[in-house]
């Protein structure tokens, strides 16, 4: 035995002194870079850059377009301005090939003359937010939290992680950490885990460390906590008027598990926290004193995040151009103010659309080396946030970047991949929660006689409500003779428009789209109909099912419906719905919103219903949630799929 310890000891003393070696050879190769460095280039590195459109001013009146391909303007601006990072969006990511190629072009430029290699990031999120449009979109984070499994969290980081790098983007910002504690908040909801924040955590820590199996670096925002607010910081400034301690009982807790498990960035919010953060600055912009968001606040950012919290990674703004910072601030003392409080680095601190923006961004540069010089901005400020940056850049295998490393024949054979597809199905499927089932509707029995309509409010639902069919009959249990017809209803829809459709089904499927507090219970178009159709299908003998693909809040709100299952998702697809006839999304390798599909192969038991709610769902009352909870958190009916 004391042999057996012996050994055990000296292999950890090996471990740590290779450890050790390792460190050091890590320090020494990060300062020999900053020893190079001009201020310039350290203040640029601190720089993510945006680049959604660009207009090369070679033709007359003509809009800037989605800049998807590298040209010779874009490629000197790298080249010369040495920033730390670009962040693509949407409008940059049409397809594999072209995501790859263009990955690889950014390296190029900023790889020249000895430069750094970039940071690539993207908001690929899963379910309402992603920005891998040929990729996997997953069903989201509420309905990872609703599968009640790590391990599918992890699985999602895994896919999201191997599609990324794939093609290029090392570092996801993302996953969301924000506590859903507020039923009526407009930016995060199905973004959101649950409103458990332990849970939170533990689900984000999965999702990162799956990520981090293919290098690519997760994202924690928005700290200190979005999840309790009624305002979009894009479009106002929300304020959080908690104390520390309620905050370190909720909102900051995921971040604490997050840390403890090697997160190496974290985004700031654009919000208030008066109780944080009490100091006020003259604004250049509204010639008043004006409170601090916790972007710019060195109480938040410095004293807790980095002091307490012992954060040692990079902090990096939400987007800077968010009205929450552009209404009350110059580009200027935004930048100053986020630097001082803490922050490493900037995201999109102006506009580059253009050649003709340079003017603007080197204005901007130039009075930030002279914020340095006078002392506005300490030079050790400086030095830190660019070594956290190079150090997550070493850690994550960013700096060593080269096109050898590269394929492109390995992202066509890893984005959107079957086996990722297959897995994405598998997980929604595990979201899926059943909250009523009067008579045991579900799962639906179909037999050669069935007439089954279903009824949605957005016509890119179409084809995933009848993939779904599809799949339930593949998989031999929807027989011949059974019918299926598909309709969209809307504001305009009145019940007699679809009355001898509803006359001649049996079992009618409805999809709820609400997403805040006042649709609810026929307070628009959108639960109304639903409730009229549900009113006159009791009359009329029908079987009826309501699927909540929005926050699952409305789960409440059709008490005359038969079943109601929430699917956490109503992102839905580009696909002629004829062509989802024959069974897949088609040929087809657009990404598509898998949740509401999901539902549907739930309901005719190709899978079996085995999600929880992730959240507590309060009792809508006169217009308003009250403080009754009508169903609990975890709250869900089971039953075993018709294959087993």
């Amino acid at each position: 035995m004391e042999k057996i310890i012996s050994i055990f000891m000296a292999f950890m003393m090996f471990v740590s002194q290779f450890f050790s070696v390792c460190l050091a050879k890590r320090e020494e190769d990060i300062s020999a870079i900053l020893e190079k460095m001009s201020l310039r280039d350290k203040i640029t590195q601190m720089i993510m850059m945006e680049f959604r459109t660009w207009d090369d001013n070679t033709a007359d009146n003509v809009a800037a377009k989605n800049f998807t391909v590298m040209n010779s303007q874009v490629s000197k601006i790298i080249e010369d301005y040495r920033f730390g990072a670009v962040i693509y969006f949407a409008q940059n990511l049409t397809s594999t090939e072209q995501a790859f190629n263009l990955s690889v072009a950014f390296q190029e430029a900023a790889t020249k003359n000895d430069g750094i290699p970039l940071i690539i990031c993207a908001d690929q999120e899963g379910g309402s937010v992603y920005r891998l449009g040929s990729g996997t979109a997953l069903p989201g984070n509420m309905a990872l939290g609703a599968t009640g499994s790590t391990e599918y969290a992890l699985q999602a980081g895994k896919i999201i992680g191997s599609e990324l790098s794939a093609v290029g983007i090392n570092t996801n910002l993302a996953p969301v950490v924000d506590v859903n504690n507020n039923v009526n908040n407009p930016v995060i909801g199905l973004r959101a885990y649950s409103d458990d924040a332990q849970y939170v955590g533990e689900l984000a820590a999965a999702m990162i460390d799956g990520m981090a199996k293919y290098d690519v670096t997760g994202c924690a925002k928005h700290f200190p906590g979005h999840g309790d607010t009624a305002v979009d910081s894009h479009y106002g400034l929300p304020i959080v008027d908690k104390s520390l301690d309620s905050l370190n009982a909720c909102e900051l807790l995921p971040y604490r598990v997050a840390i403890d498990n090697g997160i190496s960035m974290i985004m700031t919010a654009h919000i208030l926290y008066p109780q944080l953060e009490n100091d006020t600055i003259y604004s250049q912009k509204t010639k008043t004193y004006e409170s601090l968001p916790a972007t710019m606040s060195d109480d938040i950012i410095t004293k807790l995040l980095k002091n307490e919290m012992g954060f040692k990674g990079i902090v990096v703004t939400d987007a800077m151009n968010m009205s929450a910072i552009a209404a009350k601030w110059t580009p200027l003392q935004a930048v100053i103010n986020a630097i001082n409080a803490g922050v490493d680095m900037i995201c999109v601190p102006c506009y580059l659309n253009s050649n003709d923006d340079l003017n603007t961004l080197d204005s901007l540069l130039n009075n930030l080396v002279n914020a340095v010089q006078n002392g506005t901005i300490p030079l050790a400020r400086i030095d830190d946030a660019v070594k956290r940056i190079l150090t997550v850049k070493y850690d994550n295998n960013i700096l060593n970047w080269s096109k050898n490393q590269t394929s492109l024949e390995n992202a066509l054979r890893t984005v959107g991949s079957s086996a990722n597809r297959e897995s994405e199905r598998r997980i929604s499927a595990a979201a899926v929660t059943v909250v009523k089932n009067d008579e045991n509707t579900l799962p639906v029995q179909v037999s050669s006689t069935s007439r089954i309509l279903m009824m949605v409010p957005k016509e890119n639902q179409k084809a995933l409500m009848i993939m779904g069919w599809n799949r339930a009959k593949q998989a031999g249990l929807i027989p011949d003779g059974a019918s299926l017809e598909v309709v969209t209803f809307s504001s305009a829809t009145q019940l007699s428009t679809y009355k001898t459709s509803i006359d001649r089904a049996d079992t009618v499927i409805l999809n709820s789209l609400v997403s805040s507090a006042y649709k609810m219970n026929g307070g628009s178009w959108e639960s109304k109909y639903i409730r009229t159709v549900l009113d006159y299908a009791e009359n009329a003998g029908k079987t009826t099912i309501v699927q909540s693909v929005d926050k699952p809040y409305d789960v409440q709100s059709y008490d005359k419906a038969d079943a109601v299952v929430a699917v956490y998702g109503c992102k839905g697809s580009t696909v002629d719905p004829t062509e989802a006839l024959v069974g897949g999304v088609t040929s087809s390798q657009a990404a598509f919103g898998p949740n509401i599909t999901a539902g549907i192969e739930v309901m005719f038991g190709v899978f079996p219903a085995s999600g929880t709610l992730p959240v507590n769902i309060p009792q809508y009352k006169n217009g308003t949630f009250t403080d009754t909870i009508l169903y609990n958190r975890g709250y869900g009916i089971h039953y075993n799929s018709l294959l087993s």
